[in-house]
């Protein structure tokens, strides 16, 4: 039971916390001047809009697999931890650009 939680548990609160982070960082968005500071924001919205569908989309893939019994279903739930890495990744590379503009507002 604790193994389910943990596997699916995981993603589906960094996918629901990606949704509700999406609206505060676009409306951000106006204050971020400079080359890396608007990459690194880019790369932060397409992150914070695609992990969330991606989600969705795995994890339908995963529940359609096990309601029929296909042994599709283990890559699926892969798939979400990988993507759940990628969003990682890209999250930490915008915040990386990003943080010239938050240690001078932070001042």
């Amino acid at each position: 039971m604790w193994r389910g939680i943990v596997i699916h548990g995981v993603p589906l609160i960094v996918a629901i916390g990606a949704a509700l982070v999406l609206l505060p960082w676009i409306m951000g968005a106006s204050a971020i001047d400079g080359e890396a500071g608007s990459r690194g924001y880019t790369v932060g919205v397409l992150a914070l809009f695609l992990y969330p569908a991606a989600y969705q989309v795995l994890i339908v893939a995963w529940l359609i697999c096990r309601w029929q019994r296909w042994s599709l279903g283990r890559i699926f739930a892969q798939l979400v931890w990988v993507s759940l890495l990628l969003f990682a990744a890209a999250m930490t590379y915008s915040l990386v650009q990003l943080q010239a503009y938050l240690q001078s507002t932070a001042l």
